[in-house]
């Protein structure tokens, strides 16, 4: 019977050790997804680096248009962007994020300001990769969309 017993409990301990590792690595791949968020508004060049694979590819899906453009361009060219005059704010309204053995996915939906002003809503998917122990963006695809945004936050 004491067998059973500590058979029970060392599963259950792993079982919790399991769940709080788990829980550190989406807490972590999260917090990279809000320090792009803020590397956005602050236009910092060094943040955006320290987060994402600059050879990595972003693609838009423009809704806004019809039939929707897609474009892709790579995180290095952003870069540039950065010297605007103009005030950015990405807020993610909610996250959802997957995990498995180093890779990552954050599904985000979001809303864009452009100097304070609402410009669009949509939805951010990143795909992350893990590398010495550090989360990094390899991939953001976006979608912009001007209707429906309060569809975005009620099917999270």
């Amino acid at each position: 019977m004491k067998h059973i017993f500590l058979a029970f409990a060392l599963l259950f301990c792993f079982d919790c050790f399991s769940q709080q590792a788990e829980e550190t690595e989406v807490a972590a791949v999260k917090s990279v997804v809000n320090q792009f968020f803020e590397s956005l508004e602050k236009q910092d060049t060094v943040l955006l680096q320290q987060v994402a694979f600059m050879e990595g590819q972003i693609w838009t899906v423009n809704n806004t248009v019809s039939p929707a453009k897609q474009r892709m361009r790579f995180f290095k060219d952003d870069l540039k962007s950065f010297q605007s005059k103009n005030s950015y704010l990405e807020t993610g309204l909610s996250m959802d994020v997957k995990i498995h053995e180093g890779m990552a996915m954050a599904w985000v939906p979001y809303e864009f300001r452009l100097n304070g002003d609402f410009s669009h809503c949509g939805v951010d998917v990143f795909t992350l990769f893990k590398k010495d122990g550090i989360w990094k963006i390899i991939n953001l695809t976006y979608t912009i969309d001007k209707e429906g945004c309060e569809a975005l936050i009620s099917k999270e």
